[in-house]
C-alpha cells in the first residue's frame, strides 16, 4: 500500500495483518474507512490489540517508503499533518501503560483519519483533472452564486454556467484554466475554516501578509502565488487537531 497514491483496492481484512509494504496501493477514502474500524477495535479493547499495532506500523512503513513524486503531488500542509500524527501513533505504542496507549493511539488515528478524509477531499483540485471538473467543484463545494464566483474567475455569469454545465462542452482554456486550478487550490484548504461565502470574501478583503491587497488581485502574479498559498492553508491551524 502506498499511503499518499490515490488508487482504489479492496481494504484488507482487520483479523488478518498483512506485511508492511505488501498492501495493494489504496484510495485515501479506503484508508479512512479502515482508520475508523481500526478505532472501533481499539474501542473494544482493553489494551492494544495486535492487529492494530501490526496495522500502524505497516502504515508508518509505507509512509517511509512512499515515492518522491507522490511526495510532491500531495498537499504539503497535509503531508505535514499525515507525518506528525503518525510519528505520535508509533509513539503511543511505545508507551508502557497499556490504558494510557489505547487511550493516546485512539485520538492519534482519528487524527490520521482526518488527514486522510481531506487528502480524498483534495483528488479534484490535482493538475491532471480537467478545468471543468474543477469549475463544477467549486461550484458545489462553496455554493456561493454563480455571478461570485465568475467575478472571482474574471468571466461573464454566462461563461461561467457554460463551464459548469453538463450539457455544455464548454470549458476554462489557457488562461482561464489557470485561474480555475489556482483559486481550487486554494479553496482545498479554506473550505475547511469557511463557509462558501467566506471563501469569496477571503479573496476579497485586503490582507495585511499581502500588502493589505486583495488575494484575488494577485492571482496573475507568480511571485505571489506561493505566499497567497501558505496563507489559505494557514486558515486551517484554527481547526488543526
Amino acid at each position: 500500500m502506498s499511503a499518499l497514491t490515490p488508487f482504489l483496492a479492496e481494504p484488507p481484512a482487520l483479523d488478518d495483518p498483512v506485511e508492511a509494504g505488501s498492501r495493494d496501493p489504496v484510495d485515501p477514502a479506503v484508508l479512512e474507512h479502515e482508520l475508523v474500524e481500526q478505532n472501533l477495535v481499539l474501542a473494544r479493547a482493553r489494551e492494544i490489540p495486535e492487529s492494530v499495532r501490526y496495522y500502524v506500523e505497516g502504515l508508518a512503513d509505507d509512509v517511509a517508503q512512499h515515492s518522491v513524486e507522490a511526495t510532491l503531488r500531495t498537499d504539503p500542509y497535509l503531508l505535514v499533518a499525515m507525518q506528525q500524527s503518525l510519528l505520535a501513533a508509533v509513539r503511543a505504542l511505545e508507551n508502557p501503560r497499556p490504558e494510557h496507549a489505547r487511550r493516546e493511539l485512539r485520538v492519534r488515528l482519528e487524527q490520521l483519519r482526518q488527514v486522510y478524509r481531506d487528502l480524498a477531499d483534495a483528488r479534484p483540485v490535482f493538475e491532471d483533472r480537467p478545468a471543468k471538473e474543477l469549475a463544477r467543484w467549486l461550484a458545489q463545494v462553496l455554493d456561493v452564486p454563480h455571478a461570485r464566483l465568475a467575478e472571482l474567475l474574471e468571466v461573464s455569469p454566462r461563461t461561467f454556467q457554460r463551464w459548469v454545465s453538463e450539457s455544455d462542452p464548454s470549458a476554462p482554456a489557457g488562461e482561464d484554466a489557470r485561474r480555475v486550478r489556482l483559486v481550487a487550490n486554494m479553496v482545498g484548504h479554506l473550505r475547511h475554516a469557511l463557509t462558501g461565502r467566506g471563501v469569496i470574501e477571503w479573496f476579497e478583503r485586503p490582507h495585511p501578509l499581502v500588502e493589505d491587497r486583495a488575494p484575488k488581485e494577485l492571482l496573475d502574479d507568480p511571485d505571489a502565488l506561493t505566499q497567497l498559498t501558505r496563507l489559505a492553508a494557514s486558515t486551517r491551524s484554527a481547526i488543526a487537531a
